[in-house]
């Protein structure tokens, strides 16, 4: 494990890491997070008090996107927060790290980069292949409520890209050379900075982001990161709970609080059987998605901008999690275990234990975001247990 660049970001540096999603990017916020005392010894700042700012950058996109993200905090006070934290730093470098950024149109980049990045802005790209990035970014839509099935996203997104008005989103992350470009245009290209991750060394990232903020090696740990990849009986009992969930007429705050912090979190603690189905991408997807990622890895190579890592490598066909040639979609069974593990995560997200356990909600499901009261906690239970009950009969 090495540095791959002689680049480091320079004192006075004011880095902003916009991710995008799927591309390493917990496995940097936590390492930092957990080593803020060591980091900030060696003259790093890591700003926000947890592991991302999630509602600082959401209250920002907010007032500037066109369209404001789900569970955007109603004021831009987080945001404000948070550009004060970082003017006020006299640290040799501050990193704000989120992938939210990466949502950002124009005007947000431009405030982004004007309230952070002061008189010596930095942007930090992370990237990897396109054929790993699109089963888990899949994965992460079902559990907000997408219906559709992997096949026909996948050729939505790869075959449909210019028509289709499914998760848009996707291309405006996930198209890294314009991301690339779009943050160029406002920094400059020598300012931008994009890390290629090394797949066949999960650790080469850290080292990576050792090597760019002049930390000591062995400074930043491998985090225990606990959302796994859900299996595929998994995901298509939520893609039937959405379905339903569709039919009720329920506000989408509802779904948001029961997956994220109910059935996703507690389905990722369970160990899937060994048998148990795997999502796979059909070898056309991951092929197509491959030549698209090597078009993308020679532009940013040829911008003028920073790379780590090997750009080709975008472009890179996968060794594993394509579906073998004639292999069809598995079945999806829900074993019980399974149903019943999605239906404690239902109990905890309502709130019931709260109700019954004498206020006492367990932290490992829910962390610090607030549930709902007694009597909304009740009826969302009755209405989520009847509902996945029906999944099940």
């Amino acid at each position: 494990m090495t540095f791959r660049s002689s680049f480091h970001f320079p004192p006075g540096a004011r880095v902003l890491h916009i991710g995008p999603h799927k591309t390493g990017t917990t496995s940097v916020q936590r390492s930092l997070h957990d080593a803020r005392d060591a980091v900030a010894a060696q003259g790093l700042h890591y700003a926000g008090t947890t592991s991302q700012p999630i509602d600082e950058v959401l209250s920002m996109l907010a007032g500037e996107n066109p369209r404001p993200p789900v569970d955007a905090p109603a004021t831009d006070r987080p945001w404000r927060r948070l550009v004060k934290e970082v003017q006020e730093s006299r640290d040799r470098v501050v990193l704000v790290s989120s992938e939210f950024f990466a949502d950002a149109r124009e005007s947000a980049i431009r405030r982004a980069v004007a309230e952070l990045g002061g008189e010596n802005p930095y942007v930090l790209v992370t990237l990897r292949p396109l054929p790993r990035i699109m089963p888990s970014q899949w994965q992460q839509y079902v559990q907000n409520g997408v219906k559709t099935g992997y096949g026909k996203w996948l050729k939505a997104m790869l075959r449909e890209a210019e028509t289709t008005r499914l998760t848009p989103s996707f291309w405006w992350r996930h198209r890294h050379d314009q991301l690339v470009a779009r943050w160029a245009e406002v920094v400059g290209p020598d300012r931008v900075v994009v890390v290629v991750l090394d797949e066949s060394d999960p650790e080469q990232l850290l080292r990576d982001v050792e090597g760019l903020f002049s930390l000591r090696a062995g400074t930043l740990r491998t985090p225990v990161v606990d959302n796994r990849s859900l299996t595929w009986p998994e995901i298509e009992l939520l893609r039937e709970f959405n379905r339903q969930f569709a039919k009720s007429g329920l506000p989408q705050a509802v779904h948001h609080h029961a997956i994220r912090f109910g059935v996703a979190r507690y389905l990722q603690q369970r160990t899937p059987a060994p048998d148990e189905p795997r999502l796979l991408t059909p070898r056309w997807a991951a092929r197509e998605a491959a030549e698209l990622g090597g078009r993308m890895g020679a532009w940013i190579a040829a911008s003028g901008v920073h790379v780590v890592g090997d750009p080709a490598s975008l472009g890179a066909m996968p060794t594993s999690g394509v579906r073998p040639k004639g292999a069809g979609t598995p079945t999806a069974s829900v074993p019980p275990e399974l149903g019943a593990a999605a239906l404690m995560g239902l109990v905890h997200a309502s709130g019931l234990p709260e109700v019954v356990g004498g206020g006492k909600v367990p932290e490992a499901m829910l962390g610090a975001q607030p549930v709902p009261t007694a009597g909304f906690a009740r009826a969302t239970w009755r209405r989520a247990r009847d509902r996945v009950r029906r999944l099940f009969a």
